[in-house]
């Protein structure tokens, strides 16, 4: 970005632009080619100078109405009169723009007090760095220039494996970007395995500017007794079994942002002083008269909807509007960005590759078909056009319509799983047969599709196999927090399969039944549980 970011106005008027031209010294406008007003009049001309110029603008500055001839506007969905059109022209050429360059950031500006423009169609409620104001106030205009390009500048290389390239993620990356600065809290709902944790922890609290640490409270894995204890702290004394004093993960978080995890689990008796906490920016630990002044961002997470546990009483009302439902973010299924599928594959593939285990594989790998030993690496999915100057892993076309196919249950943690056991098992497989004497001319190995087929099918059912003897008819892990998505998906697994083992009595048979829906599979189940690290006769 240059020293001053660069703002194209799109107004049929030229007062916006004498405002940034004139009034706002620290942007350079973007001058369209035959005018010196620099401005673009209409939404078909904004669109033509932007399929060439997008590259040269750091910022959209859009009004919202347009008194233009009929032909030079952009339609309205749903469809609307010409004066209506005209009216709510700002949200025509958004939709396009959002379409066509969804990182682009875009000011809105109107002078109409009616907000009605929400009805006006094309979701302008829920669109990310898009403010409303009054164009003649000129520190509310530098404010949100400056905010924009902010924002859309935000260094989120690491974040990037999980936004992928899908247009609702990205906007919901722009949205969160806004809603990590200040105090105020951000609730986060959406499958389990969708990366709320990791979007917490590696973007709104690293783009939050707070100093303080980043703290998970995972409740799922605390005893409803506990929990007052475990949000807020305790004294000795305070409870049977306390025999120190204990500082809560208010305070382990102060100057810093709490993720409290599935805070759906919170118990009643203690919403009302998580409530308290949260309004009042103090905690007193169980047992204690004194207060303590706590400074904490708090993200609160759910992979249910909190509005629907409000409706049906579980979870207090004050409590939720305390948490700002205005705040509220829902993170899509992996199912429902089924786009994403192959970027997300690539990137996790390119993390497994750079693992000092599998980089060592690459190389004898790399080394036998004769390519340098730090020669990259790639997964290809579906294709076999395939150069020769990288370690190739070929996902066959069948495996990779299975995988387009899947619903994937798990989201993307276990699109991570798969994909780490597809690159891990496929170099060993290889290797080990260099090991045994066979030749390999080819830096292009094929996944074995069967694998791929295994690995989908063992998740269908993870967690939900009914059993004899459970009070709901499901087999329960704990989900606990890792160093890694992997570290993560990987323990769930393991618990699952001890759980599962010990309630079929070690009948392999039995658990490929439940697991593939087929008992001859026994094989294959043994060989997952040995992969992952698990020895039968430890089991037994």
């Amino acid at each position: 970005m240059p020293n001053k970011p660069r703002v194209l106005v799109i107004d049929d008027g030229i007062e916006y632009a004498r405002i940034v031209a004139e009034r706002t010294t620290e942007f350079d406008l973007v001058r369209s080619k035959g005018t010196d007003e620099g401005r673009v009049p209409d939404g078909p001309s904004a669109i033509r100078f932007l399929e060439k110029n997008a590259g040269a603008v750091d910022v959209v500055l859009l009004d919202m109405k347009f008194d233009v001839a009929d032909e030079l506007l952009l339609p309205l969905d749903p469809p609307a009169s010409p004066r209506r059109t005209k009216r709510f022209q700002g949200v025509a050429i958004l939709r396009e723009i959002r379409a066509r360059w969804p990182d682009l950031p875009v000011v809105l500006l109107t002078a109409v007090e009616d907000l009605s423009l929400v009805d006006a169609g094309g979701g302008l409620a829920s669109q990310p760095l898009t403010y409303i104001l009054d164009g003649a106030d000129v520190d509310a205009l530098r404010i949100r220039l400056a905010a924009a390009c902010r924002e859309s500048a935000l260094a989120v290389e690491e974040a990037d494996i999980l936004w992928g390239e899908d247009a609702a993620m990205r906007a919901l990356r722009r949205r969160l970007a806004v809603l990590a600065r200040g105090r105020v809290p951000v609730i986060l709902e959406g499958e389990t395995g969708t990366g709320k944790s990791f979007i917490a922890e590696r973007f709104i609290h690293t783009n939050s500017g707070r100093p303080g640490p980043f703290v998970t409270a995972d409740l799922s894995t605390v005893p409803h007794d506990l929990v007052a204890s475990y949000l807020f702290g305790s004294v000795k004394g305070a409870y049977t079994g306390a025999v120190a004093d204990r500082r809560g993960v208010f305070e382990l978080a102060h100057g810093g942002t709490l993720l409290i995890d599935e805070i759906q689990n919170v118990p009643p008796e203690a919403q009302r002083q998580l409530l308290l906490v949260l309004q009042d920016g103090r905690v007193r630990p169980l047992g204690s008269s004194k207060v303590r002044d706590v400074n904490v961002k708090v993200i609160a997470a759910s992979n249910s909807s909190l509005q629907q546990a409000v409706a049906e009483g579980r979870f207090r009302q004050d409590l939720y509007m305390r948490l700002s439902p205005a705040t509220r973010v829902e993170i899509p299924p992996l199912r429902e960005r089924a786009g994403d599928l192959p970027f997300l594959a690539a990137r996790f593939a390119d993390r497994v590759f750079a693992e000092p285990d599998i980089v060592d594989l690459r190389a004898q790998l790399a080394s036998a078909v004769g390519l340098n030993e730090s020669a990259p690496a790639r997964i290809a999915l579906g294709k076999t056009d395939a150069g020769d100057d990288a370690l190739t892993l070929h996902v066959p076309a069948v495996a990779w319509r299975l995988m387009k196919a899947h619903r994937w249950p798990g989201n993307v943690r276990e699109l991570e799983m798969v994909v780490r056991n597809i690159v891990t098992f496929t170099l060993i497989d290889a290797v080990d047969a260099l090991r045994s004497g066979v030749a390999l001319s080819s830096p292009r190995l094929q996944v074995n599709a069967g694998l791929v087929g295994e690995l989908l099918a063992a998740s269908e059912n993870l967690g939900t196999v009914a059993r004899p003897g459970d009070d709901d008819g499901a087999i329960r892990v704990m989900l606990t927090p890792g160093k890694s998505l992997s570290a993560v998906s990987s323990d769930v697994e393991r618990q699952y399969f001890v759980k599962l083992f010990r309630e079929t009595k070690g009948d392999f048979a039995e658990m490929a039944r439940l697991l593939l829906g087929d008992p001859d599979k026994a094989r294959a189940v043994r060989l997952r549980l040995n992969q992952l690290g698990l020895k039968v006769r430890d089991l037994r």
